[in-house]
């Protein structure tokens, strides 16, 4: 699945920035952190006067999609819908830029974790205290994301804005405990064109039903289910909907009977169990019918065990995780480096004094002064040699009378047998052995290409009889060449078609909508 991050989770390997420029715009980038389908995530660092630093995250389209209008627009489109939000649980954008072709968004290094880091520790035996960990991180999410469903156009109107990807990596705790929601790049606002071709449309796992099925008018309730199951994994440290395909995770949320939370963990309140099967709903009628709600009613849940966590709590729970020691070490490493490649150019490119008017000419004059001596000695000893080399030539001896020359030559009759005779002997008789031919190289075998299908409402896509899932495919490998692909929805409708996959690229992307 497509990731795109607007921050750092604390569990990417933080590696030296390649195949990217040194810089872009005002930023150097120091370390890449992750790559998903439509950018890469890179560690930058912005340095001025007087030892000034901020350390920043450079979110950076892809290369291979620059040329596609459908992404650039989709990528200018979060830049742009990101700076129209202000709340303390919203990732914010310093700067959306353009570096020659390449396209780029500047937001804030966050120190801390995914969600997903405390979903992955295991249960402590003070459960009270983790579950209200846990009901704190959703408690702050829905907040920023209510701030979000609220927006509204320049007329006043409600954009009918929904995010369409919540999922625990898309929501970053901060070690001051602060939660902050990221990645709004499939977000999509009432009467905003339907989703380019090829874009990804969310995580399966963490999709609503209506949202897997393709159905039109999609609101904020979607995002509310998405919050259930961020809710249930984090109160029960497990997964809900991960199967070992996009295809069943999809039937998990559709048709699979939904475990209630105090079933999977007897020490989970009923109360709070109930908050997040309502949440849970296969109907969106049925769920909460805001953020604001579901905050609300996981807040009165816990009134009697303390409430949520504040950001104090949440903050000490982030700071003792392995990760977040792990990634502070790995960013100081990175940035260290990117210091002292500064500080050796800075010497590198040290400026020399400049020559005052007239120097040049006084320098050369010493230097004349300098060399003359040296010449005329070398002059005087090159002229003692020939003298010496003079006398001793022998000019009294007599002189040798010349040779006569020799006569011309007598041009010789020679038989023409006789010239036969005397020629070379010919070689033996032997095989005649045909020429020699280059030994045939064999033909390189092309570079597989890359594959990107999206469907409204989700298939299952074949390519030449073999299965490869259920959409979205986001830039799968495929053999380069032609290649019969077909695509059957749930309900058994079907389409084929001929597609050519170009070697080492990525084929343009293909979008699949039924009426």
């Amino acid at each position: 699945m497509r990731h795109s991050s607007e921050t750092v989770p604390a569990s990417y390997q933080l590696e030296p920035s390649r195949d990217a420029p040194a810089r872009l715009g005002r930023y150097e980038l120091v370390g890449h952190l992750a790559t998903g389908g439509m950018a890469e995530i890179h560690l930058a660092r912005l340095a001025g006067e007087a030892g000034f630093e901020k350390i920043v995250v450079v979110k950076r389209l892809l290369p291979e999609l620059v040329a596609s209008p459908a992404f650039v627009k989709m990528f200018l489109e979060e830049g742009k819908l990101v700076a129209r939000l202000d709340h303390p649980n919203i990732c914010e954008v310093f700067e959306l830029g353009r570096e020659g072709a390449e396209y780029y968004l500047a937001m804030p290094f966050l120190d801390g974790v995914a969600a997903h880091e405390l979903i992955a520790r295991p249960r402590d035996p003070d459960r009270i205290s983790q579950l209200r960990v846990a009901a704190g991180v959703v408690v702050q999410a829905c907040a920023g994301l209510h701030h979000a469903h609220e927006l509204r156009d320049a007329d006043g109107a409600p954009a009918g804005l929904v995010h369409r990807d919540v999922s625990p990596s898309n929501l970053f705790v901060t070690s001051a405990g602060i939660v902050k929601v990221l990645d709004f790049g499939i977000a999509k606002v009432r009467g905003a064109a339907e989703t380019e071709a090829g874009t990804v449309k969310g995580k399966s796992q963490y999709m609503a039903p209506e949202q897997l099925l393709g159905e039109a008018g999609l609101d904020r309730r979607c995002d509310v289910f998405a919050l259930g199951i961020v809710l249930f994994e984090l109160c029960t440290h497990q997964r809900l909907f991960k199967r070992p395909s996009d295809y069943l995770a999809a039937r998990a949320i559709l048709e699979e009977p939904i475990p209630r939370a105090d079933a999977v963990d007897p020490a989970i309140p009923r109360v709070l169990a109930d908050v997040i099967a309502r949440a849970l709903a296969r109907e969106p009628a049925a769920r909460h019918a805001t953020a604001q709600e579901l905050a609300s009613a996981v807040t009165g849940s816990l009134a009697e065990h303390g409430g949520v966590a504040l950001p104090a709590e949440i903050a000490a729970a982030v700071i003792s995780t392995d990760e977040l020691s792990a990634m502070r070490t790995r960013q100081a490493r990175v940035i260290d480096g990117a210091r002292e490649r500064e500080g050796r150019t800075q010497q590198d490119a040290a400026p020399t004094r400049p020559m005052r008017a007239g120097e040049l000419y006084e320098r050369t004059e010493k230097t004349t002064r300098r060399a003359a001596p040296l010449w005329i000695a070398l002059a005087l000893l090159v002229l003692a040699a020939g003298v010496v080399l003079y006398l001793r030539i022998d000019r009294s001896a007599p002189t040798k009378p010349a040779s006569p020359p020799p006569p011309p030559p007598v041009a010789a009759v020679v038989p023409a047998d006789a010239a036969v005779a005397d020629a070379a002997p010919e070689e033996p008789p032997g095989i005649e052995m045909p020429p020699e031919r280059p030994k045939p190289t064999a033909a390189p075998t092309p570079k597989p290409g890359l594959l990107s299908i999206d469907s409204t409402p989700w298939a299952t896509i074949y390519l030449d009889g073999n299965s490869l899932g259920m959409t979205p495919i986001v830039k799968r490998s495929v053999a380069a060449g032609r290649h019969k692909l077909r695509a059957v929805t749930k309900d058994g409708r079907t389409r084929e078609r001929t597609i050519e996959i170009p070697a080492g690229k990525l084929a343009p992307p293909i979008q699949l909508s039924w009426p």
